[in-house]
């Protein structure tokens, strides 16, 4: 199973820079093995549309 990027269900979100909706929210990442590795912000709404949008490479 790969890592996971999990998001409380206490978490309350707060307005994104990026889209501006209240969809900001603290999210651990955790490994295969449930190990938390860190957290994170993650955007539920531009989560959405960067899933939309084809992925770039970079050099």
């Amino acid at each position: 199973m790969p890592n996971r990027v999990m998001i409380s269900r206490d978490s309350k979100p707060i307005p994104c820079e990026e889209c501006g909706l209240p969809s900001l929210h603290v999210a651990r990442l955790v490994s295969a093995n449930g190990a938390l590795l860190g957290q994170t912000m993650v955007c539920t709404a531009c989560r959405r549309h960067r899933s939309d949008t084809p992925a770039v490479a970079l050099p």
